[in-house]
């Protein structure tokens, strides 16, 4: 332990004070970086910084799809990047209600090509210019549609991020966090969501670009996380919402490199959730089925997702030389459990098909969801909020 005061001939003492120095604060490492703030700013979603705007800024409210869309065109000749999309607002605007940067997300459109999620490119009060991930041969657009700030289901970052670097497999990074938060939702029947509040790291790497020294970051990953559920009728605010991490340790074992850890938050819906659809990974032919086989009551593993308890029934209509298939294999919800999310995968096993497991095994995609209410989310105020990172040599 290095002894203070430090006497002129003792090199032992002066060797562990500045090894205690280079260490960095609270002896935990050099590299620690952080966030705190503590003014209230609304969460801004976004995929590019700024994430947070300050409270006196005139920001129009995140309701999903609010906004009727009148005509959808291209930027370009066809294929391009870039769409123009005319909306009416649902109330006269006197800013643009979207920046660059934002995400927005496009439903009941005809045709429905043109239902996904985009990036703001550009934006008035009545038309805005989206891009997707790439390049599309885009149909006409023939009619209907609505448009809306994009906050449910993904991850919205904060303010509260931080950047680290690690230098073997053996270091780790602590993390620590809290949020204390004011949310906004909209509800006109019995509705069921979650708010999910997480540390999430994301990795480092160089543009390659002449002159460039920056990064761009991607393969998320969870550290850690806090779910808070609700079951609401009427328009309401979460106030205070406070979600405190005190001792997150990621790693060790995480590749030399450079991450970049931050604070987001997430609105899910969530409740009774339906199984339809897609039957993949089946195998199973000759003369073990027969022309007409139903097998009942059974209960998919899931495979990924959170859901549980749904049980179904397995219909096989086919030719007694033919596999299973989607065309010819019917799946009858019995019970739709709950939990469940669109793209979750569930497994039924082949020995309880008449086959063998894994050989025969049928996996089941979640296509269709049962609407678990129409709440949505509203603006999110960040007040008491920081996140500090620290790399630390084991």
């Amino acid at each position: 332990m290095a002894q203070y005061p430090i006497e002129v001939d003792d090199s032992q003492a002066i060797n562990e004070a500045v090894n205690y120095l280079l260490s960095g604060p609270a002896g935990l490492g050099q590299n620690f970086q952080g966030f705190s703030a503590y003014l209230p700013a609304y969460i801004r979603p976004s995929t590019r910084q700024p994430f947070m705007l300050p409270i006196d800024t005139t920001l129009v409210p995140t309701w999903a799809f609010a906004w009727t869309i009148t005509n959808i065109t291209l930027v370009g000749s066809n294929p391009t990047q870039f769409i123009q999309i005319d909306f009416t607002p649902s109330t006269a605007l006197t800013d643009p209600p979207f920046e660059y940067g934002d995400r927005v997300f496009v439903t009941g459109v005809n045709p429905s090509f043109y239902n996904d999620r985009y990036r703001v490119l550009s934006c008035t009060t009545s038309s805005m210019i989206v891009f997707p991930t790439k390049d599309y041969t885009w149909l006409p657009y023939v009619s209907g549609g609505t448009v809306g700030r994009d906050w449910y289901d993904v991850a919205t970052s904060t303010d509260c991020n931080a950047r680290v670097t690690v230098l073997g497999p053996t270091d780790q990074v602590f993390v620590t966090a809290q949020l204390i938060a004011d949310i906004e939702y909209t509800a006109s029947m019995a509705s069921n969501f979650e708010i999910l509040v997480q540390i999430n790291r994301l990795t480092g790497f160089p543009t390659n670009v002449a002159g460039d020294n920056d990064y761009v970051f991607s393969n998320s990953s969870t550290v850690t996380e806090r779910r808070f559920a609700y079951s609401v009728s009427t328009d309401g605010t979460i106030s205070d919402l406070e979600t405190v991490f005190t001792t997150a340790l990621d790693g060790p074992n995480l590749d030399f490199g450079y991450y970049w850890y931050i604070l987001d938050v997430t609105f899910v819906k969530t409740g009774l959730q339906l199984l339809s659809g897609a039957v993949g990974g089946v195998s199973f032919s000759g003369d073990a089925i027969t022309t007409t086989t139903t097998y009942s009551g059974l209960s998919p593993t899931t495979v990924t997702g959170a859901g549980t308890s749904a049980v179904v029934d397995v219909d096989i209509d086919t030719d007694s030389d033919q596999p299973y298939s989607d065309a010819n294999t019917t799946i009858t919800i019995v019970s739709g459990g709950s939990g469940y999310n669109i793209g979750d995968e569930l497994l039924i096993p082949g020995n309880s098909l008449g086959g063998a497991t894994p050989a025969n095994d049928m996996t089941l995609i979640v296509t269709s969801v049962d609407d678990p209410g129409d709440a949505l989310p509203g603006n999110v105020v960040a007040k008491l909020r920081s996140l500090t990172a620290q790399s630390i040599k084991q």
